[in-house]
């Protein structure tokens, strides 16, 4: 039987440096994965949780709420569901944080849950705004998107994910 292939979204210049870091996230959601598959010591795990969403995840997030308020109507269920999951992402980010109960579980729920989340937003999501929101407002949108958007990068050291 043939495996069925997810042909790749045609993404409008404006989301481009949102989908750009759907990469980072799932990279990082890889290295959990890699992480807990090594033996890595949770609190260090916990340290690369801490870091990325310092460095990466937090203002991901914060870009994506303040361009989805501008473009989706209020009332809208799509805004709704990423409001609703983002908030769910930092609750478990916080937790991890804490440090208090570590277990691969809670790990496992944030590789998960932002896994699907990503995945979300680049074949639903995305693809929806492209066809509800006119290309001049899109446009805008990316242009004052680009302009506050700095390049982010996950320099975290030491490297776990790598087999020792």
């Amino acid at each position: 039987m043939k495996k069925a292939t997810i042909k790749p979204q045609k993404r409008d210049q404006s989301l481009v440096p949102l989908s750009r870091e759907h990469h980072f996230g799932l990279l990082f959601c890889w290295k959990i994965r890699q992480g807990l598959k090594n033996g890595t010591d949770l609190s260090l795990l916990a340290d690369y949780v801490r870091y990325f969403w310092d460095n990466i995840l937090k203002e991901h997030c914060q870009e994506e709420e303040w361009l989805l308020k501008r473009l989706l109507p209020s009332d809208s269920t799509a805004q709704s569901r990423l409001d609703e999951e983002h908030s769910l992402l930092h609750d478990i980010i916080e937790l991890i944080s804490e440090g208090k109960q570590l277990s691969p579980e809670l790990f496992q729920a944030l590789e998960k849950d932002l896994v699907e989340h990503i995945r979300w937003e680049e074949r639903e999501l995305f693809p929806y705004l492209q066809a509800i929101v006119r290309a001049d407002e899109l446009e805008l949108a990316g242009k004052l998107l680009e302009h506050k958007h700095d390049v982010r990068n996950d320099n975290f050291t030491p490297e776990f994910w790598k087999a020792a």
